[in-house]
């Protein structure tokens, strides 16, 4: 019975240690917005974030220059897509490949939910637009689901980087 109680609170450590990291590693930073999570930050506030990058890209799309950083941090791999300087898309997986749990996705959808205050309130939330592609409430926000993936991208970034 002692081993079936420790291994229960183990489980349950574990769950909260992996919603606590996805928080970590997506939610905000003192000085990034709370409601856009990475996205709108600059260089300087994702890598103070996530570290440095393991790798960097650059070109141009349809005469947009771009630079993509990918960051890999405890369990985690993000690519970060930057034009002007400010992040726009955000790409992320966990390092080994595996699914995303429903707590995974959860913990990512609110990240980039609306703040709960009144004047957002009304705003809240996701709507579906197809299968595995999401809309924040705003409209401003979408998010794009795969088993092992997460894409997380502003409303007027080109098609071509989507």
């Amino acid at each position: 019975m002692l081993l079936y109680y420790r291994l229960i609170s183990s489980l349950a450590h574990l769950n909260c240690m992996r919603k606590l990291m996805v928080l970590v590693l997506f939610a905000s930073h003192s000085s990034v917005l709370a409601k856009e999570g990475l996205l709108n930050s600059s260089y300087e506030e994702v890598a103070s974030i996530l570290g440095k990058p393991s790798s960097h890209d650059n070109g141009s799309v349809s005469g947009i220059r771009y630079d993509r950083y990918h960051f890999e941090r405890r369990g985690w791999k993000a690519a970060v897509l930057f034009i002007d300087g400010k992040a726009q898309k955000l790409d992320t997986e966990k390092s080994d490949g595996s699914p995303l749990s429903v707590e995974d996705k959860k913990a990512i959808f609110e990240a980039y939910d609306l703040p709960n205050t009144g004047q957002d309130s009304k705003l809240r939330g996701w709507r579906q637009l197809s299968e595995n592609h999401f809309i924040r409430g705003d409209g401003r926000v979408h998010i794009i689901t795969h088993p092992t993936s997460m894409t997380i991208f502003w409303d007027d970034l080109p098609r071509e980087f989507w």
